[in-house]
């Protein structure tokens, strides 16, 4: 048996107090009920058996194509001083080990970009790798992230593209 994985590590970097403050109010796990969001560790006796309307990381409630049957996170995050990182200054490390949930990375750097950097970029690359040498089961890719936009292909996107094109060019010589 092999094992999948999608790894990436990224940063965002020269974090403001007030950033980090919003960032670690995004990363917060919520309970909804009604138009109430209670953090999961500040629900009231009264509700705290009751199924919520919605629970999840605060950040992702808001991502139409999120399941909010499925509450993982997809990557895992610590927030640093600058150390050996040469020029990040106070900034939150994203990162995945085994596996990561990119879409919602870029999510979660989407809207810190509208609310606090709407005339910068955040990029990401990332490795799809498998732990025995299976045919196909290798690439990556990467994630250009603007306030506005989110724009990413993956390897496997891009051979199928290109040998698309090739059929067309081979059918039309």
């Amino acid at each position: 048996m092999a094992d999948n994985y999608l790894q990436f590590s990224e940063v965002i970097a020269n974090l403001t107090e007030q950033e980090e403050a919003w960032l670690k109010d995004q990363l917060q796990t919520v309970r909804v009920f009604g138009e109430k969001e209670y953090p999961e560790d500040a629900v009231p006796a009264e509700l705290a058996d009751m199924k919520a309307d919605w629970s999840g990381v605060r950040f992702l409630r808001d991502k139409t194509d999120h399941d909010a049957q499925w509450d993982a996170l997809g990557f895992e995050y610590s927030f640093h001083e600058d150390h050996d990182t040469g020029g990040w200054g106070h900034h939150l490390w994203l990162y995945a080990e085994s596996w990561g949930d990119v879409s919602n990375v870029t999510w979660l750097a989407q809207k810190f970009l509208k609310r606090f950097r709407p005339d910068q970029c955040w990029s990401l690359t990332y490795s799809a790798t498998c732990s025995k040498p299976r045919v196909g089961e290798f690439g990556g890719g990467a994630v250009f992230v603007t306030a506005d936009t989110i724009r990413g292909q993956n390897a496997c996107d891009f051979i199928e593209d290109q040998r698309a094109a090739f059929s067309r060019t081979e059918t039309a010589a």
